[in-house]
């Protein structure tokens, strides 16, 4: 069998639910209107802007703030450029003091080579004043006296006959050997940048030597023989070794 008063029922809940709504609107009281803001004002806590402009007026905002990392960055660029001008100054300082040092290290060893090589010299003597020149005068009767002795004796003076005369090797071999540590000297007084030099000459030459400097190696040689003129053959040779060295001779007088 089946009951038919459920429908009935189903049917009376709507109707219900409706009447109790329009109660409760009776009831509520009516809201309170409220009156418009003079001067079309508008109440700035009702409104609200989006998100995006939020994030505009923001980036504005900052824009607007003065650059303070920038200006800390400038400051400190500064001070860093400043620091490194008073780098390169001591560098500067620093690279001078050491150029002087070397300096003079370099001219302190010229100077030992200098007086190592002239240490290596013989002892010169002192250079005698030069007379002037005398003019020979007439001829007198003690001119002959050699020339009678010769002739009343039958042998020559021991001096030899004109003593000016230019004295013969006796040994080749030992004027070559002097005269080649003539050059040696002679080259040594060139490197040690010295204006003159004298010097006392023993063995086969034995001679006196004055050398000058000139020029850039360039010297002028004085040779004068305590037993007559040097022979033609050993100031060819002098002038030859000077030659073959390097060093010009300005003029080679030999008395």
């Amino acid at each position: 069998m089946k009951v038919d008063g459920h429908p009935e029922t189903a049917q009376a809940r709507p109707a219900s639910d409706k009447g109790r709504f329009q109660e409760a609107l009776k009831k509520t009281p009516p809201e309170t209107v409220k009156a418009p803001l003079q001067g079309g004002q508008a109440a700035r806590s009702l409104v609200t802007a989006p998100r995006g402009a939020t994030g505009a007026m923001a980036t504005t905002a900052l824009a607007r703030t003065p650059p303070r990392g920038a200006i800390a960055s400038a400051e400190h660029l500064g001070q860093v450029r400043q620091g490194l001008h008073a780098e390169a100054h001591r560098l500067r300082d620093v690279r001078g003091d050491a150029h002087q040092t070397n300096q003079e290290q370099v001219q302190q060893r010229v100077t030992d080579l200098i007086a190592r090589e002239l240490a290596r010299e013989p002892r010169a003597e002192p250079v005698a004043p030069r007379s002037a020149p005398t003019t020979p005068g007439p001829e007198t009767p003690t001119s002959r006296l050699p020339e009678e002795a010769v002739s009343s004796t039958g042998n020559p003076p021991p001096g030899g006959v004109g003593g000016s005369a230019a004295v013969e090797p006796s040994n080749p071999e030992v004027r070559v050997q002097a005269a080649l540590e003539l050059i040696e000297q002679i080259e040594v007084f060139v490197k040690s940048q010295r204006p003159a030099l004298a010097m006392r000459l023993g063995g086969a030459l034995d001679a006196t030597v004055e050398v000058e400097r000139t020029g850039e190696r360039e010297v002028s040689l004085r040779i004068q023989g305590r037993r007559g003129r040097l022979p033609q053959k050993d100031l060819v040779r002098i002038r030859e070794e000077l030659a073959a060295r390097g060093l010009k001779l300005s003029a080679l007088l030999a008395s």
